[in-house]
C-alpha cells in the first residue's frame, strides 16, 4: 500500500479530533442535534487550522447512515465515500481553478436535482475569495434560497474579500491560530501512535514553526522522521529547517551588547557558510529580543507562545539593554527585513543593520529631536545669544522701590520696525545652477501658478540643508511657504538628492504717511460763485421730436438754461 502523509493520515474525523476549534466544534454538534442546520455556512482563518477538515466531517455528520449526528460513525457506506472522496452527494470545488462564472452556472444547474444516497448535497467551495466578481453574482441568488436539500460551506482564508452580500446569506465561523502548546500535545500523540522516539524539545521547536498551522506541523514531522536516525533531536529538527541555534544567537546578542562589530560580521560569515539563510537569522534573532522584551516586563516568557529559552539566560541577557533599545533594535532588524525583498545584495543590508546596532550612539539619539535641530544651524546660535542677554539682565542690580516707583514715567511711543532679514549667503555658480533647474522644471511640469509665485522672489542661496528665497513683501513669502512648500521641497530632492528645507523671508516696505490736509479758510473769506446767465429757450423753434425729452427735463429741474464753456 503507498505510503500516506501523515498530515493526511491523521487528518481529524469528527468533531472530538479538532485541535484548537472547540467553539466552532461545540456549535455545529448542537446545531444538528437541534436540527437546527443552516443552508450555507463560511468558514474562514489561516491555512491549516481545520477548515476542509470541518467541512468534510458536517458532511459526513449530515449523511451518515445513523444521524444527523453530532458524532459520524466512519464506517458507513456514506461515511467511507466521503472519506475517500467518491461520495456523489459531495462536491469539493476549488475555487482558485474554476472561478468563472460558467463553472456557478452549471453549478446552480446541478443543485436542483436531489441526492442520490445521502439526504444532503454539500457543496464545499475552497479558497472561495478567488471567484470573480460576475461569479459572486451569479452565486448569490442560489446560496440565498438553495432548495431543501442543499448545504454549501465556503472556505477561506481571506474572508475580507468575501463579498458582503455573500456574508450576509451565510453563518460564519472564524477559525482561530492553534496555540503552540496544542500543536505539541498532537504531535506527541501522534508520535507515540507511529512509534516515533522525539524529544519534547524538538516537538516544540516544530511547533512553533508551524506558525499556528496543525497540518504544517505535522508536514514537518513527517520530514523529520523520514530524515532522522532513530531518534528526532532538535538538533536534527534545526538542521533540517535550517534553524540558527540558540547559541549563535546568544553569542550574536553579547557581541551587540558588547558593540564588537567585528565579531558580530564574523558570526554572519561562519553562519552563510554553514548554508544558513540571511532571512531566517535576522528572524531568530529578533525573535530572541522578543523574548528580552517580554522577560523584561512581564518576567516569564511561559504561555507566550515563544521558543523554549532558559530563564537564567534570559536574566543575564536582559541586563544588557534597556526596553527602549531592545524597541529600537527590534525595529531597526524588522526594517532590514524588509529592505531585503528589494535589495539586490540582502547580505550588505543586513550587515549595515547589525553595525547600526553596534553603534552606542544610535540608541542614544532621539530621533524626534534630530530633525528639528539639523534643520537650521542658526537656531542654535540664537538659543546661545538669548542665554546670555538672560543671564546679563539677572546680573543687573535691582533699585530700590522708592527710586524704582519715582522713575516711573510714561514711556515715548516707540516707532515699529522690521526686522532685517538674514545676513545674504554667498551665491556660488552650483547654487544658481540649482535654481535655473528649479525654474525649468516648473515649466516643463506645467505648474505656472507655483513658478508664478516663486518667480516674484529672487534665489538667496543655499547651505546643505537649506534653500533661501527672498521676496519683497512677506505676504508672497507667507503664501509660498503655505502653499507650495511640499511641492518645492520635492522638486529640490529630486535636483539636488538631498533633502533640502525650504524657507522664504520678506521685507515690507514701510508706507509713507498720508499727506497733511491744507487747512481751509473761513467761511466768510470764500467768494460765492458768480451765477451764469440763463439762456431763454423758445420750444417752438424745437423740432417736435427732441421737444419732448426737453419738457421732460425741464419739469423735473426748471426751465433755467445755463450756457457751459469748455476749457481748452
Amino acid at each position: 500500500m503507498a505510503y500516506i502523509a501523515l498530515y493526511r493520515k491523521w487528518r481529524p474525523g469528527s468533531f472530538k479530533d479538532l485541535v484548537g476549534q472547540e467553539h466552532i466544534s461545540r456549535t455545529l454538534s448542537n446545531a444538528i442535534t437541534s436540527g437546527r442546520i443552516g443552508h450555507a455556512y463560511l468558514f474562514s482563518g489561516p491555512r491549516g487550522t481545520g477548515k476542509t477538515s470541518t467541512a468534510k466531517i458536517l458532511a459526513k455528520a449530515l449523511n451518515c447512515e445513523q444521524g444527523p449526528t453530532p458524532d459520524p460513525c466512519g464506517e458507513c457506506e456514506q461515511c467511507r465515500k466521503i472519506n475517500d472522496g467518491s461520495s456523489m452527494d459531495v462536491f469539493e470545488i476549488d475555487a482558485a481553478s474554476n472561478r468563472g462564472i460558467d463553472e456557478i452556472r452549471d453549478l446552480r444547474e446541478t443543485v436542483k436535482f436531489a441526492p442520490v444516497d445521502g439526504r444532503y448535497k454539500v457543496y464545499i467551495i475552497d479558497e472561495v475569495h478567488m471567484l470573480t466578481s460576475e461569479a459572486f453574482n451569479a452565486l448569490l441568488k442560489t446560496l440565498e434560497e438553495p432548495p431543501a436539500h442543499v448545504v454549501f460551506i465556503l472556505a477561506t482564508t481571506e474572508a475580507h474579500k468575501v463579498p458582503a452580500t455573500i456574508q450576509s446569506r451565510c453563518q460564519r465561523y472564524d477559525f482561530k491560530r492553534i496555540t503552540v502548546e496544542e500543536i505539541r500535545e498532537r504531535l506527541a500523540y501522534v508520535a507515540e501512535e507511529m512509534q516515533l522516539d522525539a524529544e519534547d524539545e524538538a516537538l516544540t521547536m516544530i511547533a512553533v514553526q508551524a506558525d499556528g498551522g496543525l497540518r504544517d506541523a505535522l508536514s514537518i514531522l513527517d520530514q523529520c522522521s523520514a530524515l532522522a536516525e532513530g531518534k528526532i533531536t532538535a538538533e536534527r529538527v534545526r538542521q533540517i529547517l535550517g534553524l540558527v541555534g540558540h547559541d549563535w544567537i546568544y553569542r550574536m546578542t553579547r557581541a551587540l551588547a558588547a558593540h564588537k562589530a567585528q565579531e558580530v560580521l564574523e558570526i554572519i560569515a561562519e553562519l552563510l557558510r554553514d548554508g544558513k539563510d540571511l532571512k531566517q537569522i535576522v528572524a531568530e534573532l529578533s525573535l530572541h529580543l522578543r523574548s528580552l522584551m517580554i522577560y523584561q516586563a512581564a518576567g516569564t516568557v511561559a504561555n507566550m507562545d515563544l521558543y523554549a529559552e532558559q530563564d537564567e539566560v534570559l536574566k543575564e541577557q536582559t541586563q544588557l539593554f534597556t526596553s527602549e533599545q531592545i524597541m529600537q533594535m527590534i525595529k531597526r532588524l524588522h526594517e532590514a527585513m524588509n529592505e531585503m525583498k528589494w535589495s539586490p545584495q540582502p547580505r550588505i543590508t543586513v550587515e549595515v543593520a547589525l553595525l547600526a546596532l553596534c553603534r552606542p550612539e544610535a540608541a542614544a539619539v532621539n530621533p524626534a529631536a534630530a530633525p528639528a535641530a539639523a534643520a537650521d544651524p542658526r537656531i542654535a546660535q540664537l538659543e546661545a545669544k538669548l542665554a546670555q542677554v538672560t543671564a546679563a539682565l539677572a546680573a543687573r542690580p535691582a533699585a530700590p522701590a522708592a527710586a524704582a516707583k519715582a522713575a516711573v514715567r510714561p514711556a515715548p511711543p516707540v516707532q515699529a520696525q522690521t526686522a532685517p532679514p538674514p545676513a545674504p549667503l554667498e551665491v556660488t555658480a552650483a547654487d544658481a545652477e540649482v535654481w535655473d533647474t528649479l525654474l525649468r522644471r516648473l515649466r516643463e511640469t506645467n505648474k505656472m501658478p507655483i513658478l508664478a509665485c516663486v518667480q516674484q522672489g529672487s534665489f538667496a542661496g543655499m547651505t546643505e540643508k537649506q534653500f533661501f528665497i527672498q521676496f519683497k513683501g512677506s505676504l508672497m513669502a507667507s503664501l509660498t511657504m503655505r502653499n507650495y512648500r511640499q511641492q518645492l521641497e520635492a522638486l529640490l530632492q529630486e535636483i539636488t538628492g538631498r533633502e533640502l528645507h525650504l524657507s522664504c523671508s520678506g521685507e515690507d516696505m514701510p508706507m509713507a504717511p498720508p499727506p497733511r490736509p491744507k487747512p481751509k479758510p473761513r467761511a466768510e473769506s470764500i467768494p460765492l460763485p458768480e451765477e451764469p446767465p440763463t439762456i431763454p429757450v423758445d420750444l417752438n423753434d424745437i423740432p417736435p421730436e427732441e421737444r419732448a425729452p426737453l419738457e421732460t427735463a425741464f419739469n423735473y429741474f426748471g426751465d433755467h438754461v445755463v450756457e457751459i464753456e469748455d476749457d481748452k
